[in-house]
């Protein structure tokens, strides 16, 4: 072979050899994970680009300083009167009615008393079911009179209850009642006019009995 063929053929050869080298090259180059470099005085860490195939997960928000809200429903005033049970519901929308405040004056007046006949005092279940069937107006006359007591309560109602009101006009009343002192008996009959928070009673009829 002369040396000028044997020359040719040596630079053939070396060319193969460098696309060779460069083709396998790339390959290796193009199958490794791709680095961003963040710059030196950037303080933050260099991130990897997940591999082709690799399966990325998103990070919580509270993870990457998102604030995570929560929804909490605000109770208006409104709905925070009308909760409770039935019987807190009765004590704030209790409302003082001119008949109520007719009798109160009746008994704070004359103090009817609730002894017919010979003393006894009245079963615990009594009490206890006068006052639980009343339980706005058990409670305003408990602060009203600084009630300690539930017989206090009980005997507060039934002088209320044994007042008998009948309306002729607008907040004006007739009114009937008894002072039950055990043996001793009054008998009232009158009339009581309510304005505003004043009350006036006049006393039509008075009879006592002695039994």
């Amino acid at each position: 072979m002369q040396p000028r063929s044997l020359m040719k053929n040596l630079i053939y050869f070396s060319i193969i050899i460098a696309c060779v080298a460069a083709i396998i090259f790339g390959l290796t180059r193009g199958k490794a994970p791709e680095t961003a470099q963040a710059p030196a005085d950037s303080g933050q860490a260099a991130a990897t680009a997940p591999a082709a195939g690799a399966t990325s997960t998103a990070a919580p928000a509270a993870a990457i300083g998102q604030n995570v809200q929560h929804f909490r429903p605000n109770i208006s005033p409104e709905a925070q009167k009308i909760s409770g049970t039935p019987e807190e519901i009765a004590q704030r929308s209790f409302i003082v009615t001119p008949d109520l405040l007719a009798k109160m004056y009746l008994i704070d007046t004359f103090k009817p008393g609730m002894c017919f006949g010979s003393p006894s005092s009245p079963p615990e279940i009594a009490v206890t079911n006068l006052v639980a069937s009343n339980p706005a107006l058990s409670d305003f006359l408990r602060r009203k009179y600084v009630l300690k007591t539930e017989l206090e309560v009980y005997n507060k109602l039934k002088q209320l209850h044994a007042i008998t009101l009948t309306e002729t006009a607008s907040s004006r009343f007739n009114f009937t009642f008894m002072d039950g002192q055990c043996q001793n008996v009054t008998y009232y009959e009158g009339t009581a006019i309510v304005s505003g928070s004043i009350v006036t009673a006049t006393v039509e009829d008075r009879t006592g009995h002695t039994y």
